[in-house]
């Protein structure tokens, strides 16, 4: 058999000299990527089942052994499992630098379709069906009261369909999850109704993303006033919008009280804007509370036109505000309002929380002679001020607001430190 030297291809792949072969017609070059393309996509599908089902082992421990999160003298209260299992996700979350949600979500996955449907998972941790598919199955399972006969049914049928699209195995799931469901249509829909909310996502260049997840009727009525109203303006002879520019200046418009501002509630965003910015004379970008930098354009127009902002003044040359130590265990205003402005969201690793619905942490704890001072305040959601402060992680702030988080099974994290 002739032998080939390791092939490098554009993307910087490398055949080791065992598999490497004859690659100058265009037919053998395409079979080799497809080999390739199928063979990885059987190792992302295995890879995913076997780290699902240690973040749902890692977990398990937890709950078994909270010792190795929290420190015990006595018996664990439900309390302390809890936060042991905190603290875990936490652990796993940094290590894998996933989401916590993500981490939660992979473990509950893992632990349906292996109680559930252990037929597809013995085939997922196989690589022979894709995580799109496998996950799908995990989704449609948790929206289904548990049952041992109507499991076994979705198990079989995912079996046969595993080798479809995604698209279209979703949407044979969806229709076999209507025809196993126990509950009425019009039952389900009560309950979903109340897992509505609004959200918002942070984009590129001083863009945003916000969604609404609404009852059809509540959807489709609100679509159709927005759309009627775009309409209604692009037939104006000097328009030049589109009209998806149009539907979403309207709502926009809706939601912000332009249209009417007789009616429109009070609300306080703060924009931190550079000295010569203000002035005119830099670009230097500002920062929006809650998403981040803004073109100085925008900034000046905001806080010179728009009451509902505020201005917090920096230095023209350090970009930084001064600080000294308190002697009082509360923030006073200005430095919560300045800490949100820094901070932005939760400091603990990959939390996405804003600070404005944050709790304010000493780093260093008060009564063990924390200050309460700019280089000993974070915002912490909640859920993470508790973990910090009743499991075995630890956090240390130092200099310009960086923090060093450690694990409770050792592992570190330095928090990117804030953009001031």
């Amino acid at each position: 058999m002739t032998s080939y030297p390791p092939a490098i291809d554009d993307f910087g792949y490398v055949d080791p000299p065992e598999t490497a072969w004859d690659e100058s017609r265009p037919d053998t070059r395409v079979d080799s990527q497809l080999a390739r393309a199928e063979f990885a996509a059987g190792q992302i599908a295995r890879a995913t089942a076997a780290q699902m089902a240690a973040i749902a082992r890692v977990l398990a421990e937890a709950r078994r052994h909270p010792e190795v999160y929290v420190a015990l003298t006595d018996e664990p209260t439900k309390r302390q499992i809890d936060i042991a299992v905190d603290a875990a996700i936490a652990d796993l979350a940094m290590r894998l630098t996933m989401a916590e949600g993500t981490v939660m979500t992979m473990a509950r996955q893992a632990d349906l379709l292996r109680t559930r449907a252990p037929r597809l998972w013995s085939i997922f941790l196989e690589g022979e069906i894709s995580v799109a598919n496998a996950r799908c199955v995990a989704v449609t399972l948790e929206s289904l009261p548990e049952n041992s006969e109507s499991d076994g049914t979705l198990d079989g049928k995912a079996l046969e369909l595993a080798s479809l699209a995604p698209a279209r195995f979703k949407d044979r799931m969806r229709t076999l999850r209507e025809r196993l469901h126990p509950r009425s249509l019009t039952d389900r829909h009560t309950e979903a109704a109340c897992g509505r909310r609004f959200w918002r996502d942070n984009d590129r260049d001083g863009m945003a993303w916000l969604g609404l997840h609404l009852t059809a009727p509540d959807a489709e009525t609100a679509w159709q006033r927005i759309d009627g109203i775009a309409r209604h303006l692009a037939d104006a002879p000097d328009e030049t919008r589109t009209l998806d520019q149009l539907r979403a200046d309207v709502a926009a418009d809706m939601l912000t009280g332009r249209s009417d501002p007789a009616t429109a509630p009070r609300v306080t965003v703060g924009v931190l804007v550079p000295m010569l910015s203000l002035l005119g004379l830099s670009d230097e970008p500002a920062t929006l509370e809650g998403y981040g930098p803004i073109d100085a354009d925008t900034a000046r127009k905001l806080t010179a036109h728009a009451p509902s902002f505020y201005r917090i003044l920096t230095h023209p040359v350090s970009s930084t505000i001064l600080d000294v130590d308190r002697t009082r265990y509360r923030p006073p205003a200005d430095l919560k309002r300045w800490l949100a402005l820094r901070d932005g969201t939760c400091r603990f690793y990959g939390c996405g929380r804003s600070a404005r619905t944050c709790d304010l942490d000493h780093s260093k704890a008060w009564s063990k002679g924390g200050t309460t001072s700019a280089g000993n305040l974070g915002h912490l959601h909640p859920r993470h001020h508790t973990v910090k402060e009743e499991s075995r992680w630890r956090v240390e702030q130092h200099e310009h607001g960086r923090l060093t988080w450690t694990s409770p099974t050792g592992a570190t994290w330095n928090s990117d430190p804030p953009p001031f």
